[in-house]
This record gives structure tokens, C-alpha cells and sequence, in this order.
């Protein structure tokens, strides 16, 4: 059978994240903009969050950054596999990003696929 891919209902930027049993998760230090103190900018981590439901089987999944107004890519992660058991259940994605060029300022988009597939994105203004 192929995989079902899934839908979010969130997708978050943040400083770092706790983990805890029963699908419990504190974010800590949500954010959507980095004041870099000079470009070009390394940010040396941020974790993306994103809650994901709907989706069935073993799903391949990668983030992209890319530039705002040309959709330039400037940073792609590797692919990694995503489990979803069963497509009532809610699966909650915790990545860090590692080491992320900003060469300018200006609004980034940070973009989630799954196999293949646009899921989700959330803006990311860099200052």
C-alpha cells in the first residue's frame, strides 16, 4: 500500500523543545525573526516543530530554507523517514537545523516535504 501523505496543523520555529510522555512537548522560545548581529549569518541551530496528522506508513521527509522573493534555495537537510501508524493519530516532528547561512536580511521561508510534497512552511524574517 502507498504511503498517505500528512497534513499540519502547526509548523513552529523555536529555541529548543522538551519532550515528555504522552505527546506532551514544551517549545521553548518560539520565534519567527533572528536579529543577526552581521551578515552574511550562521545561525548555529533553531529545532522546527510541526504536529502532523493524517498521515499512513513510512514517510520520507526534508526541510528546505530558501529566500522569500526568488525561492532560492539555500539550505536543504537530509531526508529522513517519518512513522505514521495509523492516520487518526497526531505525530509530533521535532528537527534541529544545524549551521544555516543567511547571507542577507530579508524574509526566509522555512518549508517542510513530505515525500516529495509540500506540507508546510512558516516565514522567517531575518533582521
Amino acid at each position: 500500500m502507498p504511503a498517505i501523505i500528512p497534513f499540519a496543523k502547526a509548523l513552529y520555529l523555536c529555541d529548543g523543545h522538551i519532550g515528555f510522555a504522552n505527546q506532551k512537548t514544551d517549545l521553548i522560545g518560539i520565534f519567527n525573526s533572528i536579529r543577526a548581529p552581521a551578515y552574511p549569518h550562521v545561525q548555529q541551530h533553531f529545532v522546527i516543530f510541526a504536529q502532523l496528522i493524517g498521515g499512513l506508513g513510512q514517510i520520507p521527509f526534508y526541510f528546505d530554507v530558501t529566500l522569500s522573493q526568488t525561492g532560492q534555495l539555500l539550505h536543504t537537510t537530509n531526508t529522513h523517514v517519518l512513522n505514521c501508524p495509523r492516520r487518526d493519530q497526531l505525530i509530533q516532528l521535532a528537527y534541529t537545523m544545524q549551521g544555516c547561512l543567511f547571507p542577507a536580511p530579508g524574509v526566509y521561508l522555512v518549508v517542510l516535504f513530505c515525500d516529495g510534497q509540500w506540507v508546510a512552511d512558516t516565514s522567517l524574517d531575518l533582521l
